[in-house]
This record gives C-alpha cells, sequence and structure tokens, in this order.
C-alpha cells in the first residue's frame, strides 16, 4: 500500500492498523483455472495470492479494480461477478481488511511480472504454499458457477 505524501511510512502503517480498509481482490479466471502471482515482497514474500490492492479515496470501486489488474498484472479487464466480500481480522499484518472480491475476465494486454510479483500461473486447486487467508477466496471462486 503507498503511503499519503509528506506522511512518513512508519506513521502511515501505524494510522492504517487503526481502523479497517477496503482492499480490491481481482481474481483473473478463464478455463485454465484462477490466476495468482507469487509475492515478491513482505508480508508474505514468495506465497500465491490474488492481486489486489487498497481501494483509493473517492474512487468507484469498478475503476479500482481494472486500475490494480492493469498495475499488478498489466491487463485489462471486464469484471464478470462479484464474488463476496471476505474480512480479514488479525489475519493481516497491514491490519483489518475487508476485501471486495471480483472475477474478471482478461480483455487486453499481457501478464507481466512487477516488483511485487515474481511470477504467474494459473491453479485449478488450491496450492499448499498460498497465504492462507485467502484460501476460502479462491476455493469459492473454483466453484462458483
Amino acid at each position: 500500500m503507498k503511503a499519503i505524501p509528506n506522511l512518513p511510512k512508519k506513521e502511515f502503517d501505524r494510522i492504517l492498523k487503526m481502523a479497517p480498509h477496503v482492499v480490491v481482490e481481482v481474481l483473473v479466471k478463464d478455463k485454465n483455472g484462477v490466476l495468482l502471482a507469487k509475492r515478491n515482497i513482505q508480508p508474505f514474500k514468495g506465497k500465491w495470492h490474488f492481486t489486489g490492492g487498497l481501494l483509493a479515496y473517492n474512487e468507484k470501486i469498478k475503476q479500482a479494480v481494472k486500475r490494480i489488474a492493469k498495475r499488478e498484472i498489466g491487463v485489462r479487464v471486464k469484471i464478470v461477478k462479484f464474488l463476496g466480500f471476505y474480512e480479514y481480522i488479525n489475519n493481516d499484518p497491514r491490519g483489518h481488511l475487508v476485501a471486495l472480491a471480483f472475477i474478471v475476465k482478461r480483455i487486453g494486454g499481457k501478464i507481466k511480472k512487477n516488483r511485487e510479483n515474481s511470477d504467474f500461473k494459473y491453479f485449478k486447486k488450491i496450492p499448499k504454499d498460498m497465504i492462507y487467508y485467502q484460501k476460502k477466496i479462491l476455493r469459492d471462486a473454483l466453484n462458483e458457477r
């Protein structure tokens, strides 16, 4: 999560932990399964996860989904389905997160790595080395009709 300009990162992190915040989870799904990224940064470095990010102030949720897909995966997407909301309480060192999970379809662009993700792979089953609290979301995504 990016700090607010002119606010030291340590102070930003302290404030962030004081209140729940909304994140958007982007689940690219197709015939190959659901796309996961391998984290290249802490927390959870080396674990498979959904690409996602903090909903920005005054940003529409649909805009956040598209922004995050473009920034973290390098692709343009179309929202297919709102999968649901998930709460991460005492599971993530960044604080209390309320995640809005969206299944999306890739409509353009090429999947590319960035500093936050060292690899991408499609999964039809839950990998053992996945962020543990995101496993329910993947299970729901794989079983949805």
